[in-house]
């Protein structure tokens, strides 16, 4: 074994003396203790970044970092390990404006969070639950009428009997189920109640494909999805300048809503119920001619509606209930089915309602007068004398309103100076039926009908037939 030399031997006995010396001094004695400094070395995730002489400092830093970042109602905690170990030397060497800036450099927090999600997609994180379901209710407010923002609030006005405070939030339903997970989280990413108000009316983009159409431009695309064309050029990795053909497929974002606001809601409301029509065929009436011998009149009930909407929109009416305050009144109609001849039978009919001649087929005023001129009615009707077809209607030079009549047997009868025409060419007559009214139109002295016959297109005398 190697001896040491006594002269080093000499020394180390010195210092180990020195330090028993030390050690077993009594308190009395300490004043050399009381000469050596206090000093703190900071760790942080187990690596020294400095040493103060005053730890203080160290926990007035980690506040004021804490406050900075700090939001509305942020619970925060260190995210790192510090740890502090004493040390009392007779010169310490310490440097606390280093150490402060390190332990500001390396600080981190997080945040306690509570991150709100609506079906599979994520809303935002929020600084508490209540928050979160504050901007929820927010949110919906708007789309939801004013009686169910009234019966919800109503109901959760008051707090439930364990003292767990409700939230109107709670009461809504959505078309994607909302749920709140607790989360650590970094303190720039939580939300404030109108930070997630807004994010939740703007919804969330989905990549889509878009297949390009003829001539469409990449700004017409990007303004159809409304995003920049920067935007589209880096989704798709396009060059600046390139051109879009058709048939392209280019993925975009499109905005799709995070959840719709689903209300269901019950309105009763009156409504008509529409009257029938029942018709009824009779011989006793000339085919074409209608008869009302019921007049209908609609009825009127009482229907409850269970209506559900999204987003304010009604997507789903659903009868829950109705009931008949008035029964409604069917229409009764009679049409007739009676058949009218178009022959004549050879045998005429007065035209006129009464009346008389007042002037007849013959020599008058220095001319011929075709016909017959009928006045002093007792009503203005005028009527076919035989079935027939009405051959032309309508106004004639010196006649006035005129109604031509064959009855298909050779004979031809006209009516003329008429007031008005009921008939038009082409109907069937029945012998009796009104073709008119009588008037004073054409070259005419006063009201009266002008009658002609013809037959076989030889002018007749109307006396004959009448």
């Amino acid at each position: 074994m190697q001896r040491l030399p006594i002269r080093r031997l000499f020394h180390l006995s010195i210092i180990l003396t020195t330090a028993i010396m030390l050690f077993s001094m009594e308190p009395a004695d300490a004043s050399v203790y009381n000469l050596m400094k206090p000093v703190y070395h900071v760790y942080v995730d187990g690596e020294n970044i400095g040493t103060v002489d005053n730890k203080d400092k160290l926990n007035e830093t980690i506040d004021k970092l804490k406050q900075e970042e700090k939001g509305d109602g942020l619970v925060l905690s260190l995210e790192n390990e510090v740890k502090v170990v004493p040390e009392r030397l007779f010169r310490p060497s310490y440097d606390n404006n280093e150490a402060i800036k390190q332990l500001e450099d390396d600080l981190a927090f997080v945040a306690e969070g509570y991150e709100l999600s609506l079906g599979k997609e994520k809303v935002g994180i929020f600084a508490s639950e209540k928050q979160a379901k504050n901007a929820l209710w927010a949110y919906a407010k708007p789309f939801l009428s004013e009686d169910h923002i009234e019966k919800v609030e109503r109901m959760t006005k008051n707090e439930l009997p364990t003292g767990k405070k409700r939230y109107p939030a709670d009461a809504l339903e959505f078309s994607e189920a909302a749920s709140i997970e607790k989360i650590d989280a970094a303190p720039q990413d939580v939300l404030t109640e109108g930070e997630g108000v807004s994010r939740l009316s703007k919804g969330y983009k989905e990549e889509y494909i878009h297949s390009v159409e003829e001539d469409e431009t990449l700004e017409e695309l990007a303004k159809k999805y409304e995003m920049t064309e920067e935007e589209v050029v880096e989704l798709n990795d396009l060059s600046e300048d390139e051109e879009l053909n058709k048939g392209d497929e280019l993925q975009v974002l499109k905005e799709k809503p995070f959840g719709m606001v689903v209300e269901t809601l019950q309105s009763v409301e009156d409504e008509a119920i529409t009257h029938k029509t029942e018709t009824k065929k009779s011989n006793s009436l000339l085919k074409g001619e209608r008869e009302v011998t019921q007049t209908g009149k609609d009825g009127e009930k009482s229907v409850t509606y269970r209506i559900t909407r999204e987003n304010g929109r009604v997507v789903a009416k659903d009868v829950v209930e109705e009931e008949v305050m008035v029964e409604p009144v069917t229409e009764e109609i009679t049409v007739g089915t009676k058949e009218i001849s178009s022959k004549g039978t050879g045998s005429f009919e007065w035209p006129a309602v009464g009346g008389t001649i007042t002037s007849k087929q013959g020599d008058r005023w220095g001319s011929f007068h075709k016909g017959i001129d009928i006045a002093g009615v007792s009503d203005k009707t005028i009527s076919t004398v035989d079935n027939g077809t009405v051959k032309a209607a309508g106004k004639r030079s010196g006649y006035g309103n005129q109604v031509t009549i064959s009855h298909n047997n050779g004979l031809e009868t006209t009516y003329s100076h008429l007031a008005s025409i009921s008939v038009s060419v082409g109907d069937t007559v029945q012998k009796g039926s009104k073709i008119g009214m009588m008037g004073t139109t054409g070259k005419s002295t006063g009201i009266h009908l002008h009658f002609e016959v013809y037959k076989n297109g030889e002018l007749q005398n109307p006396m004959k037939y009448l």
